[in-house]
């Protein structure tokens, strides 16, 4: 299996005073000024790689993805992640600045999983959500150009001077595109799964009457 059939996720909770919300500030402090890397725990079962992709989950806001860029034994966690009580033999695992911010519209489009109470890696997406595998290939490709709306506080003039307008908008017209076909790969899928179950239900009644015929002739002998 190639480096995008996996996805580690860890859910952020909008709770300001659950630990996950309050690491992940923790997080921000400690790279806001490029003085140190993202790190985070794997989950209990110590299933990510090196070199795999890595979400932050925002429920009904968005999605934050990197890589993966090392993984550490758990004898390298944090100080201030020691108030974890039965989280001590978690491997740590080292990530890269932010490649690319999904909203909420798009992971569902691509049929991105729904949170679960704490981190995990996801099965085989390629077979399992190819839309969302396709989606984490294309942010490999991509990921040497500088995401947007990562950081939760605002540009800087000079950060702003930076920005080509033009380079953006022609961006941003790409995702569209990109964007409107999933939507209208979901319609008809969504459209196909409807048809299926008209055939089941319609099959199913085809059977009950031939089941119907099947007495009745039975009791005309």
């Amino acid at each position: 299996m190639d480096m995008y059939c996996h996805l580690t996720i860890t859910p952020i909770s909008r709770n300001i005073n659950s630990a996950g919300y309050i690491d992940y500030k923790e997080q921000l402090e400690r790279v806001k000024n490029n003085e140190s890397i993202w790190c985070w725990d794997d989950s209990r079962y110590n299933k990510a790689k090196k070199g795999e992709l890595f979400a932050f989950y925002f429920h009904e806001i968005r999605v934050v993805i990197h890589e993966i860029t090392d993984v550490k034994p758990p004898s390298a966690r944090l100080p201030s992640w020691s108030k974890n009580i039965g989280q001590g033999d978690r491997n740590v695992l080292e990530l890269s600045a932010p490649l690319k911010e999904i909203s909420w519209t798009e992971w569902q489009l691509v049929n991105g999983p729904l949170s679960k109470m704490g981190t995990y890696t996801t099965n085989d997406l390629s077979t399992e959500r190819p839309l969302l595998y396709k989606l984490l290939q294309s942010i490999r490709t991509n990921k040497s150009s500088k995401p947007k709306l990562i950081i939760e506080d605002e540009l800087s003039e000079e950060e702003y001077d930076e920005i080509d307008i033009s380079e953006e908008e022609s961006r941003l017209l790409e995702r569209l595109k990109e964007l409107e076909k999933l939507k209208q790969l979901k319609t008809l899928k969504d459209k196909r799964k409807e048809y299926i179950e008209k055939i089941k239900e319609l099959t199913n009644e085809v059977l009950n009457i031939d089941k119907m015929i099947s007495e009745f002739q039975e009791k005309s002998v």
